[in-house]
């Protein structure tokens, strides 16, 4: 079941498979970035996360490696691994598969898209940062570092 589009950050996402739409409680989320989007070295502490490139090229890192994936390409992060992405191409697309709190996370921060693709590209404000990270921190995911070059 497909869900209408949700404005999360500078980025577009699509929740393709809710966690309460099966028993295994996975969730998949589709993401739409432009280039230059990034999210800065993290922890999900309750959850792995799975992503599968559908479009672009994103840099991750992973416990300090570096790699680059491509359409058709994945990454596994297992729980309690910090991690970091930046989107290299002029826009990237993948699928992020969890079985955790992420999507909570993603639907208390984002709103609903008032159209298909991105919203408006603004800054994220000191507020909106704080806000984030609480969120995170609720569902336990903590930031731990500065964004990778």
């Amino acid at each position: 079941m497909s869900e209408n589009g949700r404005w999360f950050m500078n980025a577009y996402l699509k929740i393709l498979l809710a966690q309460s739409e099966n028993a295994a409680g996975i969730s998949i989320i589709e993401h739409d970035m432009l280039g230059g989007f990034f999210v800065p070295p993290h922890v999900h502490h309750t959850e792995d996360e799975t992503f599968y490139m559908l479009e672009g090229q994103v840099r991750f890192m992973m416990e300090g490696d570096i790699v680059e994936r491509v359409a058709g390409q994945s990454l596994h992060v297992p729980g309690g691994k910090r991690h970091a992405l930046k989107v290299l191409s002029p826009r990237a697309r993948f699928l992020t598969v969890t079985n955790g709190n992420f999507e909570s996370m993603v639907r208390a921060f984002s709103v609903p898209a008032t159209h298909p693709g991105m919203p408006p590209q603004v800054p994220m404000t000191t507020e909106d940062q704080q806000k984030l990270a609480m969120l995170c921190n609720r569902n336990g995911i903590e930031f731990v570092g500065p964004p990778i070059d």
